[in-house]
């Protein structure tokens, strides 16, 4: 029996024969005969313990495996989906004719083009990082977003079950001399597959409803003897006999086998015995541990933190929460926020930052960059808020008149100056320290995302600044104005950081406007982004924000808005565990004096 392999793992099979072929002193391949690379190709044998590798690293794995989004679209799951080939040999064939004359894959073609040889560049290949993820999926060409979801799905193998014949003196054949055309004979294997049942993976604390199937001989479902079926009663799970279906909401993680009697069809008059193996997967929420990072390590930070500042028009609330990803490591939050009010004006300060994982004090460089941004800006403000209140007198909301545009192009000038000013006075802060440290300055990488905003009571100016990924928007009920664009690299989790390299294409980093419809101006990190967006056709996309807003705006009725958005930002998301830090202002309801109101 044959069984044809998808694309994507024949040509991983063959660049890994390749490369175990390869004389590693010369990078030259060995030379083989077409033959036997035909002959290496089409065994059932490799291919299976090639499957079997793949297997081994779901085992050791599966946990992290199952964090990360991108798994649903990797090879290793797609080996694991196909696999193992069944080997069937009767006792008519010649061991020689063991595999199936059907080739699993017909790679001559690859061979012969050298465009598109898959064997080629071979030195270039990770073999475990091809197993592990393969390339991203592209996002759809109109603003949707890929659902990034894990959920599992059964990753069955097919059991066999291997005897050996034995001569008994019936057979004529001599095993240990020559048979009729004088040629040896071999002790020939026989395979005999017993029935074999499957059914779907189970998870602790979802609702579980599937029926067993038999997929070998037949593939078809079978009529079970309810009374015969024993299950744990713990499990949390029941055999619903009218509906012939395991169903319930699991209870515990593990593995069982459960044995029960079966018949193909009604009309049988006998009973068999069948077994198969009920498999419950942990709830990816209850694998997560909490560890406490090291008491002697530098710059300790608390896993949380929020602040709350109230006006006579306008609220300013921001909260930061660790990671599951460091609560599981035992290491340090690395996002910060600062939100600050210019004293006796309307004019507000919003920061985030989000230090970098990879860098060894990027806690202490996002602490550092929100708070030498916050002081440069606040002293900006305090100083100068009056001439930027006569200007924006002068700009008409919605108007292009050219006294309008020239007030915009004047007032972006002085916010360009003075946020280049405080991009490089938190660069030479994080400089400084990481000389007391005498350590690179890219141990304390962050990215920084600004925002500065005059709230009046019916009218919203705001500038930015934005490096990095995260986002910051002006949301309005029936319109979201995102003020830049994340920094994103040429893989996810990529991003520019805080650097000297701030000043290439400044200017773009710099926004201003001024709206009568905004409801809240909102900041965040990537580690909400990242779940709520998943790429930057997402952040265009209005139903997205909609639907965010949806989440957010309940927890600002609430009498402690600040605490209500921290407990928010604990939301799981499979494959999302960064830490998330979210910065917000928004408009208080006009409320209409009843006494004002005229009654006809």
């Amino acid at each position: 029996m044959s069984q044809t392999l998808v694309p994507e793992i024949q040509t991983a099979l063959l660049k890994t024969l390749k490369q175990l072929l390869q004389d590693q002193t010369q990078q030259t391949p060995l030379l083989l005969d077409g033959d036997s690379v035909d002959q290496l190709l089409n065994s059932k044998k490799i291919y299976n313990a090639y499957y079997d590798l793949a297997e081994q690293i779901y085992v050791l794995m599966g946990f992290q495996l199952e964090q990360s989004a991108a798994f649903q679209h990797s090879l290793l799951r797609c080996i694991l989906e196909q696999g193992r080939l069944p080997i069937y040999i009767s006792n008519a064939e010649n061991i020689n004719s063991a595999e199936s004359s059907q080739p699993l894959f017909d790679h001559t073609q690859m061979m012969q083009n050298p465009d598109t040889d898959a064997l080629e560049s071979i030195d270039q290949l990770d073999f475990l990082d091809e197993l592990y993820l393969s390339p991203p999926v592209e996002p759809e060409t109109e603003l949707s977003f890929i659902n990034n979801s894990f959920v599992a799905t059964p990753l069955m193998t097919t059991s066999l079950l291997l005897s050996s014949t034995t001569d008994n003196g019936s057979n004529n054949t001599d095993h240990n001399h020559n048979n009729a055309s004088g040629k040896p004979n071999h002790e020939v294997k026989m395979v005999k597959k017993m029935p074999h049942f499957q059914i779907p993976n189970a998870r602790v604390g979802q609702d579980y409803q599937a029926r067993i199937q038999m997929q070998y001989p037949v593939k078809e479902d079978v009529l079970i003897c309810s009374e015969s079926i024993k299950i744990p009663e713990d499990l949390g799970i029941v055999f619903d006999d009218q509906a012939q279906q395991l169903q319930g909401i699991p209870l515990q993680a593990g593995e069982f086998k459960l044995a029960f009697q079966y018949k193909n069809n009604e009309a049988a008059q006998a009973w068999s015995s069948g077994e198969v193996t009920f498999i419950i997967t942990a709830d990816p929420r209850s694998l997560w541990q909490v560890n406490e990072p090291d008491i002697n390590e530098p710059y300790q930070k608390a896993h949380s933190d929020h602040q709350l500042i109230q006006t006579e028009h306008f609220n300013l609330a921001a909260c930061s929460q660790r990671g599951r990803s460091h609560e599981h490591a035992g290491t340090f939050r690395d996002d910060d926020f600062l939100i600050a009010r210019v004293a006796e004006t309307d004019w507000s300060v919003l920061i985030v930052a989000d230090g970098a994982g990879s860098a060894s004090y990027s806690r202490q460089g996002s602490l550092l960059a929100v708070q030498s941004a916050a002081k440069t800006l606040t002293d900006y403000l305090e100083q100068y808020h009056a001439h930027l209140d006569s200007l924006l007198l002068q700009w008409q909301v919605g108007s292009d008149d050219e006294m309008t545009k020239s007030v915009a192009q004047q007032i972006y000038k002085d916010f360009h100056d003075t946020f280049y000013k405080t991009a490089q006075v938190a660069i030479e802060t994080i400089e400084q320290e990481a000389e007391l440290k005498q350590v690179a300055a890219k141990a304390y990488a962050t990215t920084l995302l600004v925002a500065v905003v005059k709230q009046c009571e019916q009218k919203t100016f705001i500038s930015t600044f934005w490096i990095g990924d995260g986002a910051i928007a002006v949301y309005a009920k029936d319109k979201v104005r995102l003020m830049g664009k994340p920094d994103g690299g040429e893989f996810a989790g990529q991003t520019r950081f805080l650097d000297r390299s701030f000043a290439q294409q400044f200017a773009s980093r710099v926004n201003i406007g001024y709206y009568d419809d905004c409801e809240a101006v909102i900041l965040m990190t990537d580690g909400i982004s990242d779940p709520r967006f998943e790429t930057d056709a997402g952040l265009a996309n209005h139903e997205k924000w909609q639907a965010l807003w949806q989440e957010i705006e309940p927890q600002l009725q609430q009498s402690h808005p600040e605490q209500a958005l921290l407990e928010w930002s604990k939301f799981f998301s499979a494959g999302h565990h960064d830490d998330r830090t979210l910065a917000i202002l928004w408009n208080k309801p006009v409320i209409t004096d009843v006494e004002d109101v005229v009654h006809d």
